[in-house]
């Protein structure tokens, strides 16, 4: 028997880290016995990597352990009706057509997974990609999904790739291989669930990588020599992504049972070896793989036992402090000796203390020092921990807390009324991280048919939002509803749980603390007004006192149980006591109490749970103007990724040109004399927004002709933040102005300069969610300006194209060829020197 591993690396479109992801993965297999066969840049394109993978077929036997991992970029395309199609991005991905696509579609890939679990039961497929593309206003993370469906000259839709799916079909790819569910016979770690984002970025020793690659990694080196699962594993795994990004959450799907490569499934589960470490202390080996928390207790059995109720304990033992490989314990009795094969099993866990990091360079209050070490679920970080908040001082010494977006609040003196308040939002902030975390129980997972659903309300009319990346509002105009949806056989019930841009957790539900009751076929709205019996929605707020300077996250959770779960102890300081809580029960209790809860098997009659998060991030400011001209291809990432892209990189000098038009179908035009105009705008290097407008014309146009653009050049200077580019095609009257005049002669409207004015103001002194939204409200009102004067001076005009090109795709350097109605549009991005 062999152990092969197939490691595929594509790093394109501005991806940094996947090079380093493949090394990391060579590192950590090798010793286990694997050997590595690596396919990366610029070699993994899609025939590369199809080859490859039927190679590995070819050559493996019964009972090889094979590893097929991949990472780079994924994609995903949806159809009206809701039905997706995912893939992978292979090197030469942009050179795909409509007649040859170069992703590699899920159902390939399960096709392929299928046919070599025929071989050997023992594959383990590890994906560090995504399908969903968000964005992080952190310049130093990169999302793992297109920002766009396809950024170069072909744009795919669902349509295309069905229809390339059925293609392959035809050819003889068997789709009846495609599980329905899932695999029984080979694990697959991926990243995050298909609707979620995954990110890369510098670790902490400096190397840019993958998030659940550089996490998979050191999990896999602490649990050698020991016998874990791969859902412990996964947890270990889940618990270092999210300290860095709480709503991307890692998931081993198949036999997670099993051990890691293998097809054993260890009886000893979730136990730790035991060895002697001097008089009355004893190290509990692999600790952190488990979450061991100071303070959490253990009962010590002899090897043989499955678990701590199996027999007597030989001792017990209480976590005093941890390493960054173990844990040192105290055991009772004192001086006890544990024997060679002691496996330790956790029966109480401690809460689990969110790591602050406090400055080194200024001097910190005692008094924030002992509460830290005071609080259950506060500690002072240490050198190696990932770090998600800080308390800074600034220069007149008040104290602000700082995550990842930034400050939380206005500065707090350093008093005691002002520590007071640092450490009653860290322990706030640390209640919302352990709720984000809260999932399912893997042992005893609840099989449910409840569909989640959320939106705005617009215009009395419901506007679906994505489960996970979506973007809302903080002003009068902006409501939102939750639905669930029973489509299942049996009643369940449901809690909605808000954890909220300042990290207050309210329950949406409280009038139903052991949560609604869902009958099959039953539906519930959060924003129903049940008098009106109409759908209001639920108004979003900025909660006073929240730094408004930038875009925060929001999650709500919808948990979902067989059985009523009081989820009332989120909702108020104190907790009921008794005995005949649930152990879901017990852990949201201890979410706010920060005390210790029981730890170890469920009795059969505890109700099972799923939790199903909905992340999203508020804005603390209205929505932009909207756009009114409508184009035949508009190709803009989604609102979401334009605001919430990262500002202030370092500009970039570019020429952009219309390389090629050709016009198709003249009577589009009802004439032979046309005209083109053409709007670039993007961010000012100075105090304003920089817009550049050209109008070409031509003669006598006949169907087909190309017209002799000679690659015109329509921008040329400074590329900051974004890029955005806006066409039209018109007939021409012949003694119509060029758009630039007509604009120009616009300046003087209010509305136009009101735009310029607000912005060059904010660009100056506002925080960057007012500026993001007030930039493209002033190309919103650019490019409506310029449609009404087109409108105006020749008829109805024909929007060709519209796009938004960002600084992390490098503004779109490359060639990009569009083909819209009657049309055939060609532009270039030259990154000038």
């Amino acid at each position: 028997m062999t152990r092969t591993a197939l490691l595929i690396g594509a790093q394109t479109n501005g991806l940094t880290g996947v090079l380093h992801d493949v090394d990391a993965m060579d590192r950590a297999l090798t010793p286990r016995g694997f050997t590595v066969q690596r396919l990366v840049t610029p070699d993994a394109g899609r025939a590369g990597i199809l080859q490859a993978y039927e190679r590995l077929i070819a050559d493996a036997r019964p009972g090889d352990a094979v590893v097929v991992y991949y990472s780079g970029h994924g994609g995903r395309l949806l159809a009206p009706d809701g039905r997706d199609l995912q893939f992978i991005v292979p090197d030469d991905y942009a050179d795909s057509s409509d007649d040859d696509f170069r992703g590699i579609t899920d159902p390939e890939l399960s096709v392929l997974q299928d046919r070599l679990t025929e071989v050997t039961a023992n594959v383990t497929v590890v994906l560090d990609c995504c399908h969903a593309a968000h964005l992080s206003r952190q310049t130093e993370r990169r999302v793992r999904a297109l920002l766009r469906p396809a950024p170069g000259r072909w744009r795919p839709t669902f349509d295309s790739v069905e229809r390339h799916v059925r293609k392959l079909a035809a050819g003889g790819l068997d789709l009846d291989r495609r599980p329905l569910i899932g695999s029984s016979r080979a694990v697959r770690v991926v990243a995050c669930a298909p609707a979620e984002s995954a990110w890369e970025g510098a670790n902490s020793d400096g190397v840019e990588m993958g998030l659940l690659t550089d996490a998979l990694t050191r999990a896999l080196r602490e649990a050698d020599g020991l016998r874990v699962t791969w859902a412990t594993l996964m947890d270990a795994v889940r618990r270092r992504v999210q300290a860095f990004v709480p709503t991307q959450r890692p998931e081993a799907e198949g036999p997670w049972g099993r051990e890691p490569f293998g097809t054993a499934e260890p009886d000893a589960r979730d136990s730790l070896p035991v060895a002697p470490a001097g008089p009355d202390r004893v190290r509990l080996l692999g600790a952190p793989l488990l979450g061991v928390q100071v303070g959490d207790e253990f009962a010590i059995m002899p090897g043989s036992a499955t678990g701590p109720r199996d027999g007597t304990p030989l001792a017990t033992a209480t976590v005093v402090q941890l390493l960054p490989t173990a844990a040192l314990a105290d055991p009772r009795p004192a001086g006890w000796t544990p024997p060679l094969d002691a496996r330790a099993h956790r029966v109480r866990a401690a809460a689990p203390a969110m790591p602050v990091r406090l400055p080194r360079d200024r001097p910190v209050p005692a008094a924030l020092k002992a509460a830290l070490v005071e609080r259950p679920m506060l500690r002072p970080a240490g050198p190696d921990d990932p770090v998600a908040v800080e308390v800074a001082v600034d220069e007149r010494g008040g104290l602000v807390i700082r995550d990842e977006n930034g400050p939380l609040h206005p500065p707090h003196q350093a008093n005691p009324d002002g520590v007071d308040a640092i450490v009653a939002n860290l322990q706030r902030i640390a209640q919302a991280r352990a709720l984000r975390r809260l999932a399912g129980d893997r042992d005893r997972p609840l099989r449910h048919a409840v569909r989640t659903e959320w939106g705005r309300v617009r215009d009395e009319h419901e506007e679906p939002l994505p489960l996970s990346g979506g973007l809302v509002f903080a002003y009068a105009g902006e409501r939102v509803w939750v639905r669930l949806h029973n489509e299942g056989d049996h009643a369940v019930f449901v809690s909605l749980i808000d954890i909220g841009v300042s990290s207050r957790i309210a329950v949406l539900t409280h009038a139903d603390p052991g949560g609604l009751r869902l009958a099959p076929g039953a539906t519930y709205t959060y924003g129903w007004d049940e008098d009106r019996r109409r759908l209001t929605g639920v108004a979003m707020n900025w909660p006073a006192g929240v730094d408004a300077s930038v875009p925060r996250p929001e999650t709500v959770l919808a948990l979902i149980s067989d059985g009523p779960v009081d989820v009332s102890a989120l909702q108020q300081r104190g907790v009921r006591a008794g005995s005949g809580s649930s152990a879901l029960e017990r852990l949201l209790a201890q979410i706010v109490t920060g005390g210790s809860r029981e730890f170890g098997d469920a009795p059969a009659a505890q109700v099972r749970y799923a939790v199903q998060p909905i992340d999203f991030t508020v804005s603390p400011t209205p929505p932009p103007v909207t756009e009114q001209a409508v184009f035949l291809v508009d190709d803009r990432p989604a609102q979401p990724v334009r605001l919430l892209s990262p500002r202030g990189a370092a500009p970039a000098t570019v020429a952009v040109r219309i390389a090629e038009l050709v016009v198709h179908r003249n009577r589009a035009l009802l004439g032979a004399d046309i005209r083109v105009d053409a709007v670039v705008l993007t961010g000012g290097a100075g105090e304003r927004p920089v817009h550049r407008a050209e109008t070409m014309r031509f003669s006598n146009v006949r169907d087909g002709e190309r017209l002799p653009l000679d690659n015109v050049l329509i921008y040329h200077g400074p590329a900051v933040d974004f890029l955005d580019i806006a066409v039209w095609v018109s007939r021409d009257t012949g003694d119509s102005l060029a758009l630039s005049a007509l604009l120009e002669q616009r300046l003087t409207d209010p509305a136009v300069q009101a735009a310029g004015a607000q912005v060059a103001q904010l660009a100056l002194t506002a925080p960057h969610a007012a500026v993001a939204v007030a930039v493209a409200g002033a190309g919103a009102v650019l490019v409506n300006t310029a449609y009404e004067l087109l409108t105006g001076v020749v008829g109805a005009s024909i929007g060709l194209y519209r796009t938004s090109l960002l600084a992390q795709e490098r503004f779109g350097a490359g060639r990009h060829v569009r083909h819209p109605q009657d049309f055939s549009f060609t532009f270039t991005v030259d990154e000038v020197a």
